[in-house]
């Protein structure tokens, strides 16, 4: 099986992450989604970390992902640190 890639780079799931997406009942393919179809964060994140957001109905999906580089794999890659769901406020 292939791994998953956003601009080029492996994305890798954190343990954190990982259990995020159980519960939700979400895969890889959701975090792409995510990554790909959805627009950036309005709030600032550091440099070398993307946080996307998708509206999904009432609710906004979030991911975000942090540029690391994988001792094994010896490349950079991306890092899965958090997936999460939110109702949107009302204005």
């Amino acid at each position: 099986m292939l791994s998953p890639r956003f601009q080029g780079l492996k994305i890798i799931v954190s343990d954190s992450a990982m259990r995020e997406l159980f519960k939700l009942g979400k895969d890889m393919h959701d975090v792409l989604e995510v990554l790909e179809s959805g627009y950036d964060a309005p709030r600032k994140r550091k440099a070398g970390t993307i946080e996307r957001w998708l509206d999904k109905g009432k609710k906004t999906v979030n991911a975000i992902i942090a540029l690391d580089y994988n001792e094994t794999m010896q490349e950079e890659c991306w890092v899965l640190v958090h997936f999460g769901k939110f109702a949107r406020n009302k204005k």
